[in-house]
């Protein structure tokens, strides 16, 4: 049984437009003797004091030698622990200019609201996600920042090389920052896509499909997401069922699958220097087997519109397929991709926080803690699982130099914990504040952020005005 998990977007609601916001201002602030967590290493600096100002880092340093400026708003940090701010490198918008009622600024409050500051969407609207990128980098709406790749290439999108190579110029001309593929594009046209990527400067991440195959995009240096590939080369050489395994697999095939493969395939992929999402907790929701009631009771759906809670719903009950497949071949399922996970980490390979979201039951900012969490239950350790959410981001990016670690010159995304996340990464979601590019949101202005997306998503649609004459009293 070869399932393939399709990539479902619901349309929210969409209520009237706010008018435009002024830029955001950034204040000087300090946090005063606080516990940082630098991520350059895997290190704690207690009793420190770390000075923000436009958007900085301006300085840091001990507690007892590092000025306070005058002015400045000052963050008591006893007993606290100042870390970079999240990244969810798998997001997908939604429609939306950013506007705090509209879809896309609901998004954007929760990625905040769980401290995330950075995300990178591989997928949305074409009419409207640059816009919103170009929108939180211009200071008009608050949100993390953002990197979008272009619309997908795949099979049905894109027919031969020459119009491969042609996309991807015109993608790069409109000003997307990487490109994503969902595969069955073909061995040729996938060579000409990358080929023609790389002379663009925009690097490639998504699907690997059986037609391109797991080695070859090692060698293509395309950053792969949710592990695809690796199931299949976990079944023997000649194995037919390599070339139909699909992103679910719980059926014979799972049983040919050897473990003791991982190694090879975790050294290759370490050296060709690739690096992966896995996208964990995703995939064990799609496969609990703890049914949809259990999905249906996670608190943050509160946040999400109804009407999408009604869609993942049906879609999972609707599944009949994957309900009748039995518990334990879900364990299964699951447990292989954790060792690949682990696999991967051991080997040297760097891996990266994504959550696809938002999409069935997996919500936006709070599904950035699911895959923490998923990636810790897969045995990488905190410090581990912090890197692939902060710092490895940024090197990803080629913007190491600039964020992902709190030092002096660093962008001012962080994060104010009332716990040690070096010891759970779970404390991530203990949050004091957020601060994103240098703006503060103490936790009451986090809590006020998800009431009102709480009420926006849900709202009940805008009656349209009628036109006729009002009716007359009825008799």
């Amino acid at each position: 049984m070869a399932l393939s998990l399709a990539l479902w977007m619901t349309a929210c609601r969409t209520t009237s437009a706010a008018p435009a916001e002024k830029e955001l201002s950034r204040q000087t602030v300090a946090f005063v003797d606080v516990n940082v967590v630098p991520m350059d290493s895997e290190r704690l600096l207690a009793h420190q004091t770390v000075v923000v100002r436009e958007g900085r880092i301006l300085a840091l340093g001990p507690v007892d030698s590092t000025r306070v400026p005058w002015g400045a708003v000052r963050v008591e940090g006893q007993g606290r622990y100042l870390m970079p701010g999240l990244v969810d490198m798998h997001l997908h918008l939604v429609p939306g200019r950013g506007q705090p009622e509209d879809p896309a600024g609901q998004v954007l409050a929760l990625l905040l609201a769980n401290g995330v500051t950075s995300a990178r969407a591989l997928g949305g609207p074409k009419d409207t996600a640059l816009l919103v990128r170009d929108r939180v980098a211009r200071g008009e709406v608050l949100g993390p920042t953002l990197r979008v790749a272009a619309p997908s290439l795949h099979g049905k999108s894109v027919q031969g090389p020459e119009q491969a190579r042609q996309r991807v110029r015109e993608y790069k001309a409109a000003g997307y920052d990487g490109l994503k593929t969902h595969g069955f594009l073909g061995r040729e046209t996938y060579d000409a896509m990358v080929a023609e990527a790389r002379a663009q400067g925009l690097a490639v991440s998504g699907h690997v499909t059986p037609d391109v195959g797991l080695f070859h995009a090692l060698e293509s240096g395309q950053q792969i997401e949710h592990l695809d590939g690796y199931l299949n080369e976990l079944l023997p050489e000649n194995d037919p069922a390599r070339a139909e395994v699909g992103q679910v697999e719980v059926g014979d095939a799972l049983d040919r699958m050897d473990a003791a493969r991982i190694p090879v395939l975790a050294e290759a992929t370490r050296k060709a220097g690739v690096w992966s999402s896995p996208t964990l907790a995703l995939f064990e929701t799609v496969t609990s087997p703890e049914g949809v009631e259990a999905l249906r009771e996670r608190p943050e759906l509160r946040y999400a519109p109804g009407a999408s809670v009604k869609t993942w719903t049906k879609m999972v009950k609707d599944d009949a397929q994957l309900a009748r497949v039995p518990a334990e071949r879900k364990h299964r399922f699951a447990e292989l991709r954790r060792q690949v996970t682990h696999g991967l980490y051991t080997a040297g390979a760097k891996l990266l926080v994504g959550s696809d979201s938002p999409q069935l039951f997996m919500v936006a900012g709070f599904a950035v803690h699911r895959e923490m969490e998923a990636l810790a239950a897969a045995g990488i350790p905190p410090y581990g699982v912090l890197e692939a959410a902060t710092r490895n981001p940024a090197e990803y990016l080629g913007e190491a130099a600039t964020w992902g670690t709190v030092a002096e010159g660093q962008r001012a995304d962080l994060l104010l914990l009332n716990a040690n996340p070096l010891e759970d990464v779970k404390h991530t979601r203990e949050l004091a504040g957020v601060m994103v590019r240098g703006h503060w949101l103490p936790r009451s202005e986090l809590d006020a952020l998800l009431e009102r997306t709480a009420r926006a998503a849900n709202a009940p649609p805008l009656e349209k005005k009628s036109m006729a004459s009002p009716a007359a009293p009825a008799p």
